[in-house]
């Protein structure tokens, strides 16, 4: 596609990103990205990574703040974070199963042709407002669905014990007993048995 048509899909994304930021506390639309607030902090991004490779974007996001990544912190885990970045979750579309974001395998969305560009758009808000915005916020402060995503994504998390930990100590278990049970069993939550297990097993 040109660059007009790029610049086109931009501007009906902005409009998009804005209805989406209106509709959550502390979330606010930049240029094809939401920054998230925590305490007036900027603690969390989420963004449309353009690669003009392929002409295509994929989403992308990364919490590096907020009450969850702070009790975290406390934390010295015996080994290294699942992630390259300092931060307690991060992912890219690209690396997931689910075509959540693009429909396709690979996860990135095409540059569309301006008379899609609205219903590409409309797609992308959906998802934004259904799962992805809510996933953020539930890496900054914990709700009901934080130890479920942690379960179901943990390579996503830096260290997906602690933050189980973490997450239960700060909003509770919220029925999550089921799920603790799961990730005691997973090699992929638990790395370090004489340090993790104690630290989820103490939950129940």
């Amino acid at each position: 596609m040109s660059s007009e048509d790029r610049l086109y899909f931009e501007s009906v994304l902005q409009e998009e990103l804005r209805g989406v930021a209106s509709k959550f506390d502390g979330v606010v639309a930049s240029k094809n990205k939401l920054k998230f607030k925590y305490n007036k902090k900027n603690v969390a991004e989420l963004f449309l990574d353009y690669l003009a490779r392929v002409d295509s974007y994929v989403l992308a996001g990364i919490v590096f703040g907020g009450e969850l990544f702070e009790y975290a912190s406390k934390f010295t885990p015996p080994y290294k974070s699942n992630l390259l970045s300092d931060g307690c979750f991060s992912f890219i579309s690209s690396g997931e199963q689910s075509k959540r974001f693009s429909g396709e395998f690979g996860g990135a969305i095409r540059t569309p042709a301006p008379v899609l560009a609205g219903e590409v758009c409309t797609h992308i808000r959906l998802v934004l407002e259904e799962f992805y915005v809510p996933q953020m916020l539930a890496a900054i402060v914990p709700t009901d669905r934080t130890i479920s995503d942690v379960v179901l994504s943990p390579g996503d998390y830096s260290y997906p014990a602690v933050l189980i930990h973490c997450a239960a100590k700060l909003g509770g278990l919220a029925g999550n007993e089921v799920k603790i049970k799961e990730a005691m069993s997973s090699k992929k939550i638990v790395k370090c048995k004489a340090y993790d297990v104690p630290l989820l097993g103490g939950l129940l």
